[in-house]
């Protein structure tokens, strides 16, 4: 017959073996989405390497046009000139 301190010491242990378990299945689930993760990357690098492989251009966008200041004129990119101080 259990007394109730080795009572406590069995439902001790039981919590105690569910957190690693818990603990156990979180670290399976990270390890299978990275073995996942590589597998992906492997074969995008068995299809980059195979003889017939042709990378694609990627589109180019267009240019945004050019804002006009006051005068007409178009900005220029970046910092502006220093204007030279009137004597």
């Amino acid at each position: 017959m259990l007394d109730f301190t080795e009572f406590q010491k069995v439902v001790e242990t039981a919590q105690q073996s569910e957190a690693v378990k818990m603990d156990l299945k979180r670290a399976l689930k990270k390890v299978g989405s990275a073995i996942e993760a590589l597998s992906v990357a492997v074969n995008d690098m068995q299809s980059m390497l195979a003889d017939d492989y042709v990378a694609e251009r990627k589109p180019r966008k267009a240019r945004a046009k050019a804002e006009s200041n006051a005068n007409g004129e178009a900005k220029r990119r970046g910092r502006p000139k220093r204007q030279p101080a009137a004597e």
